[in-house]
């Protein structure tokens, strides 16, 4: 009896500091989180050829498995930007920075969705707020 108790004392403080790393339950998160950025690398490749369509695809994939993944939406929200669907790209590019504010592309191609729809102090507002988070491109 003593011994089970001190073994299983053992085994919980041992668990205790390992924060659980070890076990198998907790390795499908690292293997998912693999995937995601995986399936993101595919949607900006998908971009860079101009498969606006497949790179959306790719975003929907992500966002569906981790509806915060924001860089998803604001790459999601350029791609619809060059199909043409303002309305859409907007709504992904909100999302995008309510998720992280830091996201200086996310400014920069919500300004030019802006500058599209004609709200020119909105652009001049985000090409700003791209600038100072380090968006480069924004900054010239």
């Amino acid at each position: 009896m003593r011994v089970s108790l001190a073994f299983a004392l053992a085994a919980m403080m041992l668990t205790a500091s390992v924060g659980h790393a070890w076990a198998p339950w907790k390795n499908n998160s690292a293997v998912s989180k693999k995937k995601l950025d995986r399936t993101y690398r595919k949607a900006r490749g998908a971009y860079g050829s101009a498969d606006y369509a497949k790179a959306v695809k790719y975003c929907d994939e992500v966002i569906k498995a981790d509806p915060k993944y924001a860089p998803a939406y604001a790459l999601r929200g350029k791609a619809k930007k060059d199909m043409g669907d303002v309305d859409a790209a907007n709504n992904d590019l909100n999302k995008a920075i309510e998720l992280d504010s830091k996201l200086g592309e996310a400014y920069y191609v919500r300004g030019q969705v802006h500058e599209i729809m004609g709200e020119m102090d909105k652009a001049e507002a985000d090409y700003k707020k791209a600038c100072g988070a380090g968006f480069r491109e924004a900054c010239k």
